[in-house]
């Protein structure tokens, strides 16, 4: 599906997280809140291909589209007023990738 956004909305972004998503298992990204909280601006967007952590503290309205989420890194994120959205509905709203940061 990223691979094919790639393609059809020429945002090198997807490929990118496609090429990184197929990946072995043990090499997957693995991305802490507060990590991404330290890098980012109220309001941004983030994609994470891999899986979202919840260490850290969030103090940000962010909008982070990711593989898959913690338990706590999804009420943490939807705690601070932002979003925890799947791959699909990431590519839903973003679909051209456009001021979206990919985050490894």
């Amino acid at each position: 599906m990223l691979e094919r956004a790639g393609k059809e909305q020429k945002a090198p972004i997807w490929t990118a997280a496609a090429r990184i998503l197929t990946r072995p298992r043990n090499t997957r990204v693995e991305v802490n809140l507060g990590r991404v909280s330290r890098m980012a601006e109220e309001g941004q967007a983030f994609f994470i291909p891999g899986k979202v952590l919840g260490t850290g503290i969030i103090d940000k309205k962010l909008v982070i589209g990711a593989f898959s989420f913690s338990a706590s890194a999804k009420s943490k994120l939807e705690a601070s007023g932002g979003s925890a959205l799947s791959v699909e509905q990431f590519l839903d709203r973003y679909s051209k990738g456009s001021g979206v940061r990919l985050v490894q």
